[in-house]
């Protein structure tokens, strides 16, 4: 998350592609689902079990399953994996998010999916 700021999401928060979950008013995590996929979420060191990611993954559920198809992928960093796997979500491969900025190595992630 290094660099960005929250000015980055404000579009897409408008758009109501983003949801941001707020604790009083400092934001503490967001998410992002599409047709298929929950692209991203996240909730910031401190602020996890206290039931942010629980709602920002309904979320993106929702977002996820507009399709109508009743499958969701998710490409998650392994310190993630566990959150997803209470979701009931399974491993199905490994892969890459590529380095954001020069200088910046690779992010090993886990592929992860679920038939609702």
């Amino acid at each position: 998350m290094a660099g960005r700021v929250p000015e980055d999401y404000l579009a897409d928060c408008a758009s109501g592609e983003v949801w941001i979950a707020e604790a009083g008013q400092t934001p503490v995590g967001f998410s992002h689902g599409v047709p298929g996929e929950v692209k991203r979420l996240f909730v910031a060191a401190g602020y996890t079990g206290i039931g942010a990611g629980a709602g920002l993954m309904q979320r993106a559920l929702k977002d996820a399953l507009t399709a109508g198809s009743g499958h969701v992928r998710i490409e998650a960093t392994l310190n993630a994996v566990p959150f997803y796997r209470k979701w009931g979500f399974q491993k199905t491969g490994r892969g890459v998010f590529p380095g954001r900025d020069a200088g910046l190595p690779d992010i090993a992630v886990v592929i992860l999916e679920k038939d609702f």
